[in-house]
């Protein structure tokens, strides 16, 4: 707009120019052919130098050119001839220069009308000229011609490169100032994703402080009842041990959801990633049979994996991937889990065959309480990504449409 603004206000000045410049030259040529007198303009043609016309010609127009600051006056017979020009004797009795310069200008000047040529240049110079009829007897007797430099082509250049300038000038305010709105609507748009994130954060908090309240305890009685009993059965010894095993288990990850729940950071350690791994697929193969699933453990199972993320994490974090395929695959579905070292790394995929995630989910998965199952918090594997981010590591998640979904679990490897 700025640009159009100015462009519009070059023009206009240009114009204003143009039409006074032409005007002052109409004037000077008109005022020029009515003082030539028709009986002065036949004697200067019958006599040249030595008729009186002629003197009289050579004095007024050399008066008006010295006067007027004129490049040139010159006055034409009714063929478009020099009988004076004050540039010089040379253009004498020669047709004048403007019937290839402004054709069309001469013409209308010979047909008895008040012309203007349009800009020409002549030796580099920029010049203009305005032509006048000299009428006698009712016919065009000749023509005055004064030309002029254009002077005010080299203001109008600098009016012109100032204009451009000013309009780069604001081109580029105005593209700073939209990529400072840009980067303020990115900044408000990020602190409201932020804000978004710490309200989400703030009710799991509170959901998990009530839930761990509430778990904690029925949690102390059933280790106790399996302790009791183990004791009362041998029998049931190895089945009451396992009990309580997987109790103490589900304590440390309610005790774990607890802990971030109030802000705390997961602790790392030292683990092993093939034991947690293969102590997870003993604990899930009989779910998986029970579901009539196919669980392929890893070809050939590394005998240590050695990771900054303790056993118990490690278990949750698989535990929780691997029920989450489960589910998704439902009865006849296949997991095929492989675990190998890549790249200086541990990596770790769990690869079902289920219908897996729209794009658009995809992008938004592991944010707390978003969810691909009907009753899902999304908490899970927003825990097991931070957990495994807190040891260095990344949680991927692949998937497409019809083609199933698979999940890597990538860790540095722990050295020492």
């Amino acid at each position: 707009m700025t640009g159009l603004l100015a462009w519009v206000a070059y023009t206009g000045v240009r114009n204003a120019l143009d039409v006074e410049f032409g005007r002052r030259l109409e004037t000077l040529a008109g005022t020029a052919a009515s003082q030539v007198s028709t009986t002065d303009l036949r004697d200067a043609q019958l006599l040249g130098e030595d008729g009186s016309g002629y003197l009289a010609i050579e004095v007024m127009l050399e008066e008006l050119r010295s006067s007027t600051g004129l490049v040139s006056a010159a006055a034409l017979d009714s063929t478009g001839t020099a009988i004076y020009d004050t540039r010089g004797l040379e253009y004498h009795h020669e047709p004048s220069p403007l019937d290839s310069l402004a054709h069309g200008a001469l013409a209308t000047a010979l047909a008895g009308r008040t012309a203007l040529t349009p800009i020409y240049r002549a030796a580099g110079i920029a010049l203009r000229a305005g032509l006048a009829p000299i009428h006698g007897a009712g016919r065009t007797a000749g023509v005055v011609v004064v030309e002029s430099r254009v002077d005010y082509l080299a203001v109008l250049d600098e009016l012109r490169r100032s204009i451009l300038l000013v309009t780069l000038l604001s081109a580029l305010g105005i593209t700073v100032l939209a990529l400072v709105i840009v980067r303020v609507v990115g900044s408000a748009a990020r602190l409201e994703r932020r804000l978004s994130r710490a309200e989400n954060l703030a009710a799991m908090g509170r959901l998990t402080a009530t839930l761990a309240h509430e778990i904690k305890n029925p949690l102390a009685i059933i280790r106790g009842s399996a302790e009791r009993l183990g004791k009362l059965d041998p029998g049931a010894e190895r089945w009451a041990h396992s009990v309580v095993e997987e109790t103490d288990r589900l304590s440390r990850t309610v005790g774990r959801y607890l802990q971030f729940a109030r802000g705390g950071d997961e602790t790392t350690g030292a683990g092993d990633a093939a034991q947690a791994l293969t102590e997870t697929l003993d604990l899930l193969e009989g779910e998986f049979r029970a579901r009539r699933a196919t669980l392929e453990r890893p070809a050939a199972a590394s005998a240590s994996l050695p990771v900054r993320l303790d056993n118990e994490s490690l278990k949750q974090v698989f535990l929780n991937l691997m029920l989450n395929a489960l589910e998704a695959m439902g009865e006849g579905g296949r997991l095929a889990v492989t675990a190998a070292e890549r790249r200086g790394g541990i990596e770790v995929r769990f690869a079902d065959n289920g219908p897996g995630i729209p794009a658009e989910t995809l992008k938004q998965l592991g944010n707390p309480f978003i969810s691909t199952k009907a009753r899902g918090s999304g908490l899970g594997l927003f825990l097991s990504r931070r957990l495994v981010r807190s040891a260095g590591g990344e949680l991927d998640i692949e998937s497409a449409v019809g083609r199933g979904t698979t999940c890597i679990v990538r860790l540095p490897r722990r050295k020492g």
